[in-house]
């Protein structure tokens, strides 16, 4: 009998989690097609955040390696035949133009530098569901965004409309998880369950 006893609590104790505690629910949904898009969005904007880190910083330590790969750059696209090619070469021409004009000047290194590693930070946080990050998060997306809207209206280009298209994009998609988070928050407050979307928040 004893033996039985032991079986059914050990059988039991499978179910709980670390410290007796009741074990973290199966997550309340699927992901949808919009938690897609923010995942992606938010590598995106990681990914975005490392070319800005490494291009201030090979600024800073060796600027005519930049220069020498953009030249390169055009030089290809100018070979091809396709709109979309001049396209893309003169955009590249475009910017290495715009570094040249600046030079190695401290603001612009100091710029990029400081722009990706925040981005990155954001990113690991956004990635990791740090819920009490969301807000200040938003505040400096929208930074970002003002920043960016400035930048098309000084400068009109195809690149920098998708880039302001794409950075309100992620701050709607990330105000919109921050709502989850929050809801679902709310709820195991009221049951006493920990939120399996928020299990990380440190």
């Amino acid at each position: 009998m004893s033996e039985e006893r032991g079986t059914a609590a050990a059988a039991a104790g499978d179910g709980a989690a670390p410290g007796g505690g009741p074990a973290h629910p199966e997550p309340r949904r699927r992901p949808t097609l919009l938690d897609r898009f923010y995942t992606a969005g938010i590598v995106v904007k990681g990914i975005d955040g490392a070319v800005e880190l490494v291009a201030g910083l090979l600024l800073w330590f060796a600027p005519g390696l930049i220069h020498s790969a953009l030249s390169g750059l055009v030089a290809e696209a100018q070979e091809g035949t396709a709109r979309f090619d001049h396209l893309i070469a003169s955009n590249l021409a475009r910017v290495d133009d715009g570094l040249a004009g600046h030079g190695s000047s401290a603001f612009l290194i100091a710029f990029l530098v400081v722009h990706g590693v925040v981005k990155l930070v954001l990113v690991y946080c956004l990635l990791r569901k740090w819920h009490r990050v969301y807000p200040w998060a938003l505040a400096v997306l929208t930074l970002f965004l003002a920043y960016q809207v400035y930048a098309l209206a000084t400068g009109p280009s195809i690149g920098n409309a998708v880039f302001t298209v794409i950075d309100a994009a992620i701050i709607v998609l990330v105000w919109r998880e921050y709502l989850e988070l929050r809801r679902y928050a709310t709820e195991d407050a009221g049951t006493g369950a920990p939120s399996p979307r928020d299990a990380t928040t440190p």
